[in-house]
């Protein structure tokens, strides 16, 4: 279950918000609960680059049922930064941090990230899920994720393209039009 990334996905925007080539290697911090937002501050205190991204939730209260809005981790619980040791130390001594976890592939964390933010930059509206069951590989054909090629999942009347970060284990989805996908052979098939 992999997305791959097209050409109209790799924009200048997301790879600003997903950069390949700064000084140091990718990590992956394990939070401590609900500190996601102060470590991403803290870490830019340090000028350590960081990302986290995060998606709109509505709820309402129940006492007054009016609707408030807020941005959350896509993530709970993880945030992502680029460090060398000595740039990891200070984050880990910010006291937001239970653990850092390396990234033994890059380049495969960035292609992650990156189909992640293309997701929350088309203003789709996204869901955290676990990795889901084999589905069949598609690419979107027409709306604003266009290009973009991941597995789907039939639930209830559309589809739901799964973009996996494997380091996780866990996956964002978001939900098309059956009419705006198209069948492809997966990547292994591919070459």
């Amino acid at each position: 279950m992999e997305c791959m990334l097209s050409e109209r996905c790799a924009s200048p925007e997301i790879a600003r918000r997903v950069p390949d080539g700064l000084t140091g290697r990718w990590w992956v911090a394990h939070t401590r609960a609900r500190h996601e937002k102060k470590l991403e501050q803290a870490l830019s205190v340090l000028n350590i680059f960081s990302y986290l991204p995060l998606c709109e939730r509505v709820s309402r209260s129940r006492a007054t049922r009016r609707l408030s809005r807020s941005l959350v981790p896509v993530f709970p619980g993880y945030l992502f930064f680029i460090a060398d040791e000595e740039q990891r130390y200070r984050a880990l001594r910010t006291q937001h941090i239970a653990q850092t976890i390396e990234v033994v592939d890059q380049q495969a964390l960035i292609e992650q990230l990156r189909r992640v933010a293309f997701v929350l930059a088309s203003g789709e509206p996204v869901a955290r899920s676990a990795r889901l069951g084999v589905g069949d590989w598609v690419t979107v054909i027409a709306g604003p994720l266009t290009g973009l090629e991941g597995v789907v999942a039939q639930w209830k009347a559309r589809l739901r393209l799964v973009i996996n970060v494997h380091i996780l284990g866990q996956s964002v989805s978001v939900e098309v039009d059956a009419d705006t996908v198209e069948r492809i052979e997966p990547p292994a098939r591919r070459g």
